[in-house]
């Protein structure tokens, strides 16, 4: 065995290549549209019965008599009395009468916009690519073999420095066009959420003011049979209160025939 002895390569390579990629950007937007529609009644019971019949429909729709079970209540106290997508609000303080109808629908959309850059990659690449050697080729370590060797590093070492050159020559020319074109996309969404929601808001006004107008007839007569307890409970009540008695009661429908005696 002798002292080893070195093999060298030295690799200075230009890189000049042209390409051509193809990007995209997109971008989503969603977002939720209600429209609301309101119709609104005084319920004027004070004019015929005094506030002793307010505070009877208060009772009535409170759940106390049978036949007519209670509505909801709001944090506000007020009774809710839902109909698919019409809400019954009756506020007892003011003795008024909403019908409101809401709908609700999410207005989405996605854009996605492409562009082709061109562009060229250039650049200097140099290192040394190094190996050694025995002259007796003690441990098979060869000049051949050490020659071999570093002609296989360099190719591999000149590969990669050229993939690595070109990654960072595309992705400079690349970014702001990336960037560019994800603003482009993000303007075109936008815009197109913007009709979309518009579109959506017409059609859902179209839609609450179809259903506000079928359901009308179901929610005024959902409330007057309310509002016909509480005056059969209140001139009962009164009856009672006079010294008299309820002498026969028969109801057909909606129709409730008292007899009563003074």
């Amino acid at each position: 065995m002798c002292n080893p002895r070195k093999v060298m390569i030295h690799v200075a390579e230009s890189l000049n290549r042209a390409w051509r990629e193809a990007i995209t950007a997109s971008a989503a937007r969603t977002e939720a549209v209600e429209q609301f529609a309101t119709l609104e009644a005084e319920i004027e019971l004070d004019r015929e019965l005094g506030p002793a019949a307010g505070e009877m429909l208060t009772r009535v729709l409170a759940g106390e008599f049978p036949d007519h079970p209670a509505w909801e209540r709001d944090e506000e106290g007020n009774f809710i009395k839902r109909l698919d997508q019409v809400e019954l609000r009756y506020d007892a303080g003011s003795r008024r009468l909403t019908l409101t109808a809401h709908l609700k629908e999410m207005a989405a959309v996605e854009v996605t916009k492409g562009a082709e850059i061109c562009g060229v990659s250039e650049g200097e690449i140099a290192f040394e690519a190094v190996s050694r050697f025995y002259d007796d080729g003690w441990l098979g370590r060869s000049e051949e073999k050490a020659l071999a060797e570093v002609r296989e590093q360099a190719a591999i070492r000149l590969e990669r420095a050229f993939y690595e050159l070109d990654r960072k020559s595309r992705e400079q020319a690349l970014a702001p066009a990336r960037e560019k074109l994800a603003a482009e996309a993000a303007e075109e969404a936008d815009r197109k959420l913007d009709e979309q929601k518009n579109r959506l808001r017409r059609a859902l006004r179209q839609r609450l003011q179809a259903e506000l107008a079928s359901r009308r007839q179901e929610a005024f007569y959902t409330i007057n049979r309310a509002i016909g307890e509480a005056y059969r409970q209140t001139l009962c009540q009164l009856v009672v209160k006079s010294g008299g008695r309820v002498v026969s009661e028969q109801r057909t429908g909606t129709v409730i025939d008292l007899e009563l005696e003074l």
